[in-house]
């Protein structure tokens, strides 16, 4: 598959019926601020490595910050989460 050609992601535990598989290995993405962020990184980093698919996606809660800003008028609380997805990166015959 080309660098800039979308890869079959999914959340289910099995590849594509009638497609036999060559390999596959364990794949994390980066940390993002975002759930959606978090599974484009995943694709990125299955694409960068010559993946055709990518099963049994999650995605996980890896941290989160939570800032305490004073201001005059009061006290302000910021949360900030980071997500991780991770899955099966597979590779067709």
């Amino acid at each position: 598959m080309g660098a800039n050609q979308p890869i079959h992601m999914t959340t289910t535990d099995s590849p594509l019926n009638g497609r036999e598989v060559s390999c596959s290995w364990l794949i994390w993405g980066a940390e993002a601020g975002s759930f959606g962020g978090a599974v484009a990184a995943l694709e990125a980093i299955a694409v960068s490595q010559g993946a055709d698919a990518v099963v049994a996606v999650r995605v996980v809660t890896v941290s989160e910050t939570r800032t305490r800003f004073r201001f005059l008028s009061g006290e302000s609380i910021e949360s900030r989460v980071a997500y991780q997805a991770y899955g099966t990166a597979i590779r067709y015959e």
